[in-house]
């Protein structure tokens, strides 16, 4: 008879138990989500004052533009402003500080949540690698280390991006598409990779017209293509862009017309699929990064034409992994 009465008691706190066991799930997923658009805001952040450390760095806010592209190669680029570098660094520093308990919390709700703890270990885990790289950092001269920043930054911002989105309900099913979508990813990640390394080689206005550099095609090499190689430039003189340079800048050129070409077909195809504003907004983003670009090449690239080049490239990535999530199988 005791035993069946703590056996009543037991089932009759049954649907109690469990609206306490949702509540606490659900004041648990808010947190985290909340955490995680937290982060995502200082990642565009530290995004924005890192390219334009790295622009200003390059010469884009010097007063006798384009003469003095690419000093600080020398030694000889102005520091900083202050407010930036401090700015950065504690933006920077709170989003390390942020991902470590996200990636903290998504462990411990892998039980409850078990898609938010791969992309918040790989969270913790560029967040240490850009962290090393840091040590690097202070040398313009290999081109690796900003490519790997650059990189490593949009890559931190896609995986928070990814953990928004399971918190987002979704409505649209599968789609045939999916497959051009992730092709289009892959391409839109070389030209960024491409744009880095346009950046970081100080390759922007070594074809300083719309018409491009005459004959870069006979001196390209695929040497040219290495991040690790060493840009060399004389202590106290300016640098010059030479075949490297024109090379990249002319491939970042040619790759951005097929992207392009490809990603405005993805939209059409997205709009004949009933998907009219996800097509829209691809194709206006598309058109407006390609504007962008012609725009900073015609006009001696003005520094905040380059970075809203920057920007739109990150905006262009976060719209295709938005799609790609809308169209996975349930």
């Amino acid at each position: 008879m005791h035993k069946n009465y703590w056996q009543v008691i037991f089932y009759s706190c049954a649907p109690f138990r469990e609206l306490l066991i949702k509540f606490h799930m659900a004041d648990g997923n808010r947190t985290f989500h909340g955490l995680v658009l937290f982060t995502f805001i200082l990642m565009l952040v530290v995004i924005f004052l890192s390219a334009h450390m790295r622009l200003t760095g390059a010469g884009l806010g010097c007063l006798d533009w384009p003469a003095c592209y690419g000093r600080n190669l020398a030694g000889l680029a102005p520091p900083h402003p202050n407010w930036v570098n401090a700015t950065h660094r504690i933006a920077a520093s709170t989003m390390g500080f942020t991902i470590l308990v996200i990636a903290t919390l998504a462990w411990r709700r892998r039980r409850i949540a078990p898609n938010d703890f791969p992309p918040a270990l790989a969270l913790l885990g560029l967040t240490a690698f850009l962290a090393l790289l840091g040590k690097w950092s202070h040398d313009p001269r290999l081109p690796a280390v900003a490519l790997g920043n650059l990189l490593g930054g949009l890559g931190l911002l896609a995986l928070l991006w990814r953990l928004h989105l399971g918190y987002v309900p979704q409505y649209v099913a599968y789609s045939h598409l999916r497959r051009r979508v992730l092709l289009g990813l892959g391409l839109l990640v070389a030209q960024i990779a491409l744009g880095g390394m346009v950046s970081a080689g100080f390759a922007a206005l070594s074809c300083s017209s719309l018409s491009g550099c005459d004959g870069w095609l006979q001196h390209a090499s695929l040497a040219d293509f290495n991040p690790l190689q060493m840009l060399n430039v004389a202590q106290g003189t300016d640098f010059i862009p030479g075949d490297t340079q024109h090379t990249l800048h002319m491939t970042h050129r040619f790759f951005a017309l097929l992207v392009y070409c490809y990603l405005a077909w993805v939209g059409a195809c997205l709009m004949r699929e009933n998907m009219l504003k996800s097509g829209i907004l691809l194709i206006a983003t598309l058109t407006l990064q390609v504007a962008l670009g012609a725009g900073a090449v015609a006009l001696g690239l003005p520094l905040i034409l380059a970075l809203f080049h920057n920007a739109t490239a990150a905006f262009l990535l976060l719209i295709l992994i938005t799609l790609n999530y809308q169209m996975r199988r349930r």
